[in-house]
């Protein structure tokens, strides 16, 4: 099967919610149209960013349903079905096939884990036979999955026994990355960039895509990294990611973990509440955070990304 090959920014979406922590239906419908307007090349749903593994099997459906419905041919829509039942990943990778989901994508169990790469593939393989007919692409991050399983031969294994295995999401930091091995263990796959605060590195190394937190509200920075990355100014590279990174620090100190929801509300569109574990930001966060990013400033050279403030 034939990858999508991306070239840009895929968003990992926020799933919006209400005060109480249910999901908020309504708010999707804004922030795909916010994506497309700003250009970004795809949408990744469900995933960290997203509070995937916090929602119940019936909201992850009802939320992939929401976006692939909405976006229609304007935006493809990653569903991110990892799980920590194969067979519930499966269930939920036939129902994103069936809505037209451009790709499935899924993390492996993390309470139970895969001892190596064979058996990482042969619990994808459940994922990918009850989806015969999409791109799946895995998610590999070990900090949050716990599973660290030796990702090169994951991918050659799956290149050789998964027909529908078109790449990986790679978000693991610990080890940098490895693009010329990867593309060496899977030819023809399709491999994205995973950490946004390492996309200068992403860019130099090769990488054409990237799925990340922060590309939705923060596109105008990444774009201007991979230009100058590409037009061999890498002073400018830098300055953008500093940029970034200035950014994402920005937001972590002032609101924590629930700062990349945060940041929405910080560019005009309040996407609302994180689930517990996850606090939700408080009005006087998203004061301090508002002021943080004047401090840098933020809304000078990502105005276009700004809807209100």
């Amino acid at each position: 099967m034939n990858p999508l090959n991306i070239d840009g920014l895929v968003a990992a979406t926020v799933t919006p919610m209400h005060a109480d922590g249910s999901v908020n239906y309504d708010l999707i419908a804004p922030q795909i149209d916010y994506l497309v307007d700003q250009g970004i090349k795809g949408a990744y749903i469900l995933g960290s960013t997203g509070e995937g593994m916090l929602l119940t099997d019936d909201e992850r459906k009802k939320v992939a349903e929401k976006f692939v419905t909405l976006a229609g041919d304007r935006l493809p829509i990653f569903v991110q079905v990892g799980h920590n039942s194969w067979q519930a990943a499966a269930d939920l990778a036939a129902h994103a096939e069936s809505l037209g989901a451009a790709a499935v994508s899924a993390t492996s169990p993390g309470y139970f884990k895969p001892d190596n790469a064979q058996s990482l593939v042969d619990g994808v393989k459940e994922v990918t036979d009850a989806a015969p007919n999409t791109p799946f692409y895995y998610y590999h991050i070990p900090a949050l999955s716990g599973v660290s399983v030796d990702i090169i031969e994951a991918a050659r294994l799956s290149k050789e026994q998964l027909p529908t295995f078109t790449g990986i999401k790679y978000s693991d930091g610990s080890t940098f990355y490895n693009l010329p091995l990867l593309q060496e263990a899977a030819p023809g796959c399709e491999f994205f960039a995973g950490s946004d605060e390492a996309y200068l590195m992403s860019v130099a190394q090769g990488f054409k895509g990237a799925v990340g937190s922060t590309y939705g509200y923060g596109k105008v920075i990444y774009d201007n990294v991979r230009k100058h990355v590409e037009a061999g100014e890498f002073e400018e590279a830098r300055m953008w990611q500093a940029r970034a990174l200035s950014m994402i620090t920005t937001f972590f100190s002032t609101c924590g973990r629930s700062g990349i929801k945060g940041m929405w509300s910080a560019i005009g569109l309040p996407m609302g509440a994180s689930r517990n574990p996850i606090a939700s930001t408080t009005p006087e966060q998203i004061d301090a955070l508002r002021k943080g990013l004047e401090q840098i400033g933020f809304y000078d050279w990502a105005a276009q990304q700004v809807v209100s403030k």
